[in-house]
């Protein structure tokens, strides 16, 4: 009995081997199915010769608009493996701090400022919620972006089976930068924080139309430059002239004092969208020694006569 099993086993073993034999001698192997092809992707930085981007990140859209996948390069670009097919492309530098990637279409895919508190710049949130111009005390609060290069591509057709593919994009500068000067200012210490805000700005860009999104209040660092200057300089996706918003740059103290000016006009009327220079004439701060009371818990709003160039 033991030997007919034993045979019986034996005699299963073989046939199993034989099969898979035959199915390993008749079925040619595949291990790829994903049809990609290589594709060489290049910027050319000829609108933007300065720029130095630690990265670049092309996001790859269907015909329709539906998101495909995220590819990050280096500056110069690089090759790629990528299934054929037809693509929409939109791309921008990578690797920001303060500005996050939003949207998964084509058409709703932008760049955004992350949000801040009013006060995040000097350090002092311990202070409270500072306030804000009536007309924009809605807005929401962002950081200032870093610098911003990008842009669009419409249509790309990547064949199977064609080798030395390539497609070349074309970055363009999306920020603005702004320069606010304080001149004058009177009873600066250096145990004076300051923390600033401008109000009425763009909170995104949207790349595929190249539209600004969301009006916000930037908040942003003021410098001291001399013992009687302040200055910021940030940069932003821009404003919005054609509507008719007011923009309103504020500055917070330490000692809990704020001032706040209407600088529409020069914003709106500057030459040069891209480089904006607000300068505010006079400012006079607390003698020393008039510091925060600290049973006090409401702002103080100095108003004087402000000259504006």
């Amino acid at each position: 009995m033991k030997t007919k099993l034993a045979y019986l086993l034996k005699c299963s073993i073989a046939c199993s081997v034989m099969l898979i034999a035959g199915a390993c001698e008749h079925k040619e192997l595949c291990f790829d199915h994903s049809h990609a092809v290589e594709l060489e992707i290049a910027f050319d930085w000829s609108e933007a010769p300065e720029a130095a981007p630690s990265t670049m990140v092309v996001q790859f859209f269907t015909t329709d608009g539906k998101h495909y996948e995220r590819r990050e390069l280096t500056r110069n670009g690089g090759k790629i493996r990528i299934e054929a097919g037809e693509y929409k492309l939109l791309f921008h530098n990578g690797e920001m701090k303060t500005v996050d990637e939003q949207g998964d279409g084509y058409d709703d895919y932008k760049l955004s400022a992350i949000s801040q508190a009013l006060l995040d710049p000097m350090g002092r949130g311990d202070l409270g919620n500072p306030p804000r111009p009536e007309e924009t005390k809605s807005e929401p609060v962002h950081s200032v972006p870093e610098m911003v290069w990008g842009g669009s591509h419409t249509y790309l057709n990547v064949e199977a089976g064609v080798s030395g593919q390539s497609v070349t994009l074309k970055p363009a500068e999306a920020t603005a930068e702004y320069t606010i000067e304080v001149r004058d200012v009177e009873n600066m210490t250096n145990d004076l924080d300051f923390s600033a805000a401008l109000s009425g700005m763009a909170q995104s860009w949207r790349i595929a139309d190249n539209k600004l999104c969301t009006t916000a209040t930037l908040s942003f660092e003021l410098d001291r430059k001399n013992e009687t200057t302040l200055v910021a300089r940030f940069v932003s996706f821009g404003h919005c002239p054609e509507q008719e918003l007011s923009h309103f740059f504020s500055v917070y103290t330490s000692t809990k004092k704020y001032y706040e000016y209407d600088v529409t006009e020069q914003m709106h009327d500057a030459q040069d969208a891209k480089h904006i220079r607000i300068v505010i004439n006079g400012l006079k701060l607390p003698e020393p020694g008039s510091g925060v009371n600290p049973d006090m818990s409401d702002w103080e709003d100095v108003e004087f006569d402000i000259d504006m160039n």
